[in-house]
């Protein structure tokens, strides 16, 4: 028995008296799983309507981002009639859009890509919205209302 407590004592006096032993915690990792078949044509979020997307804005661009996220868009640009960029969310293809969609925003948007043209203060603007899946009439003017009240605040 002596034997024992000797081990007692030297594990004991490893641990303070107020520490519990050591006991092995099982934590379980979680597995994301994919129910996608790459099949099916991804539905954007639904937007989040009733989130300010004026608050918290330092600038334009901050809220455009805003706008941009509150629809899960990939970019949102305004253009210029003659095909510069006026204002951007940001994005690669800001420029490109800006220069190839100004002028034709009437007829079949091309794939990917929605537009809509606005009058700001006299001057014929593009709104370039691109998003990995349709925009919905009702959507497109929510953004096309929204980013009247951009353009009122900051320009």
């Amino acid at each position: 028995m002596k034997a024992r407590s000797l081990e007692d004592d030297r594990a004991r006096r490893q641990r303070l008296d107020y520490q519990p032993s050591v006991k092995p915690v099982w934590v379980p990792v979680p597995v994301p799983i994919s129910r996608r078949t790459g099949t099916e044509q991804p539905i954007p979020p639904a937007p989040r309507i009733e989130e300010d997307i004026l608050e918290n804005c330092q600038d334009l661009r901050d809220c455009l981002l805003a706008l941009a996220g509150k629809y899960s868009l990939h970019s949102f640009t305004i253009a210029t009639s003659d095909g510069l960029v006026f204002a951007s969310s940001g994005g690669e293809t800001a420029q490109v859009d800006a220069a190839r969609f100004s002028r034709d925003n009437a007829g079949k948007d091309p794939s990917g890509v929605t537009l809509f043209g606005l009058n700001h203060k006299g001057s014929e603007l593009t709104g370039i919205i691109r998003s990995s899946g349709a925009i919905s009439p009702e959507i497109r003017k929510r953004i096309e209302n929204d980013t009247k009240v951009i353009l009122n605040k900051w320009i």
